[in-house]
């Protein structure tokens, strides 16, 4: 089943570009606008598209010189489970604590996680969290004008 998973995948993406295509057109334009609600998830859509026809391609090229392969990395089923109870703490505590103090745990916690033993530098992780969180949270704000939590630092 390895042997064709690209393959797989990206037909299933194809198909659901497809769908939200067609349901991208069901949303309908209002007569003023010139740019509607449907003109993102169409979008979207076709880029979605395009990455899966890509992927189906380059499945396609693979499967047939696939050879099996023993795992660079052993299977982490516990770090999985630690990532998925991080997940339900983050959005438990997104309101309380704000998007800023949140997402800086979370993102230092998933840094490290998926880091390998001997690659942990906890300054570097700090610092790639610091500025990621920052950097999305002034986009989201300032570009977009969505209003994220503040929770206890009412300050910025």
């Amino acid at each position: 089943m390895k042997k064709y998973g690209d393959l797989i995948c990206g037909a299933v993406c194809a198909v659901i570009a497809a769908a939200v295509f067609v349901m991208s057109v069901q949303i309908g334009m209002k007569e003023s606008a010139a740019i509607g609600a449907d003109f993102l998830p169409r979008i979207v859509a076709v880029i979605l598209l395009v990455f899966s026809l890509v992927l189906m391609r380059s499945g396609w090229k693979t499967c047939r010189t696939y050879q099996e392969e023993t795992p660079e990395f052993p299977p982490n089923g516990k770090g999985v489970l630690i990532m998925l109870a991080a997940l339900v703490v983050y959005a438990a505590a997104l309101r309380p604590l704000g998007f800023i103090l949140t997402s800086l745990v979370f993102v230092f916690l998933a840094i490290v996680l998926m880091s390998r033993k001997e690659e942990t530098n906890y300054v570097k992780f700090a610092l790639i969290s610091v500025v990621a969180v920052l950097a999305i949270y002034l986009v989201f704000t300032r570009f977009f004008g969505i209003r994220l939590p503040r929770g206890v630092i009412q300050f910025i």
